[in-house]
């Protein structure tokens, strides 16, 4: 007896996205560093250690911590309070 087996291709057309890059900060001296943490394990911790090291070599003057979901995209409130932020880290660790 033969069977017959379907194969379904998951793919699809690739989109084309026409955005414009932010401006390149010419220092970091006096900036508001952005952390989005994902909630892996250590990932807010890591960000946060990075923008430490930051703040001794650069002169980043604050930080603004939000979070979202492991498996979900961050809610409106904290993209609001990230958009405000002149870089942000986003990141995950494990």
């Amino acid at each position: 007896m033969r069977s017959v087996i379907t194969v379904y291709d998951p793919t699809a057309e690739p989109r084309a996205a026409h955005v414009s890059l932010a401006k390149r900060l010419t220092s970091l001296s006096g900036t508001t560093a952005g952390v989005l943490d994902n909630g892996k394990a250590n990932a807010g911790t890591l960000m946060l250690a990075v923008v430490e090291r930051l703040r001794a070599a650069y002169g980043v003057a604050s930080v603004v911590k939000r979070e979202k979901p492991v498996a979900g995209p961050p809610s409106p409130e904290v993209l609001r309070d990230l958009s405000r932020c002149d870089f942000v880290l986003v990141g995950s660790s494990d």
